[in-house]
């Protein structure tokens, strides 16, 4: 099963007989928990002089140095800073009205002129923590075209996490100051990213706590193998989707090395 961490919770909840009262492969009730995302911080400078970044590769820098646990810091785990590019021609005109930096009417071309080509930011992408309330459960009322219960989201961003955010805008206020930024503007949580799937069917050695095994199977159903992003025990700093991948072919491997035994 691969549906991510929204998708797989949903299948296996709707997936009720006799034997499974509580949904498939759903013992330890842990099915649906545990849903992560990615808080992500946007900060951007803006610099007196031209930059030309726009021109350049993107994502060129990335940054491990607040990645691990400091509890000096206030929180646990940490993020990586992703160093962005200048912004483009017509991304400038379209952030710039949206922030406000650049007006309808008079003064838009100077106001345009004063921010093309002369910013640059950071991304913070934060290690969000596996809570128990955080969860896909089945809609009560809302079904799909085919009478099958549709998911429903509950998640709260953590006190652990914003701290994490708080933080990391920050520090990257003081970065782009010391590179020479007029001003800074920060965005955080950012509203359209970070939303990857994420903790909802999680692996480990202990059925009671988990819903697969280290291998990627299935506690309760020994021929059913999940291999997406449902099964990591946490977010991590960085887009899943190559860690997903290691690990679909990290169970792959493992089935293929046990299929003596495999439903054993």
């Amino acid at each position: 099963m691969a549906c991510n961490g929204v998708g797989t919770p949903r299948i296996l909840l709707n997936s009720v007989s006799a034997r499974f009262p509580h949904g498939l492969a759903n013992t330890s009730g842990q099915v649906g928990r545990n849903l992560m995302f990615h808080p992500y911080a946007s900060i951007t400078g803006y610099f007196d002089d031209e930059l030309d970044g726009e021109r350049g590769p993107d994502n060129a820098y990335w940054s491990h140095e607040f990645y691990e646990t400091d509890t000096s810091r206030g929180f646990l785990r940490g993020f990586i800073y992703e160093f962005n590019r200048g912004t483009a021609t017509a991304s400038t005109a379209i952030g710039g009205l949206a922030a406000g930096r650049i007006p309808w009417g008079g003064g838009h071309h100077d106001a345009y002129r004063r921010i093309h080509r002369r910013s640059t930011g950071l991304g913070a992408i934060c290690e969000d923590l596996p809570e128990p309330h955080n969860r896909v459960t089945l809609d009560p009322i809302l079904k799909d075209i085919h009478g099958i219960p549709a998911p429903r989201i509950d998640y709260t961003l953590s006190e652990n996490s914003q701290r994490m955010l708080d933080f990391a805008v920050a520090r990257a206020t003081d970065i782009l100051k010391a590179a020479g930024a007029y001003d800074v503007e920060f965005e955080s949580p950012i509203p359209r990213g970070g939303w990857h799937l994420m903790g909802t069917a999680r692996m480990g050695t202990n059925p009671e706590t988990s819903v697969v095994n280290e291998w990627g199977r299935s506690h309760d159903v020994k021929n059913l193998f999940i291999v997406d992003g449902s099964i990591f025990t946490t977010s991590a700093g960085v887009n899943p989707t190559p860690t997903i991948q290691a690990l679909a072919l990290y169970v792959a491997d493992q089935m293929k090395q046990r299929l003596a035994t495999l439903f054993d």
